[in-house]
């Protein structure tokens, strides 16, 4: 059986983070999603390519909800929530430190 949604602008990595990364199922809603991706039988995602060290990832980490959600929501760096934090704790202001978790730069 084939389902067909009508995906919004800005609505893909909800599609993503409630189907996709459960084998096309329909993860149950405020369920971890490793937990959710265990009862599926998916593999967690993980993280591939030669560029990961740029964006201070290491080959064969587990992709979190918060990366995804970063990533493909936010269209930021996976790390934005840690990137904006450090920035608003070395005294920038709130603008500054987002531009700086989108960008993925100090």
């Amino acid at each position: 059986m084939m389902d067909i949604a009508i995906i919004r602008a800005g609505q893909m990595h909800r599609y993503h983070l409630r189907q996709v990364v459960v084998g096309d199922g329909r993860r149950p809603a405020r369920t971890p999603l490793v937990q959710a991706q265990e009862e599926a039988g998916v593999p967690a995602g993980r993280w591939m390519g030669r560029g990961l060290p740029v964006l201070g990832l290491a080959g064969g980490d587990v992709v979190t909800e918060a990366q995804l959600r970063n990533l493909f929501g936010e269209g930021g760096h996976p790390h934005a929530d840690e990137i904006e934090a450090d920035q608003l704790a070395a005294g920038k202001k709130p603008a500054a430190a987002r531009r700086a978790g989108r960008s993925g730069g100090g």
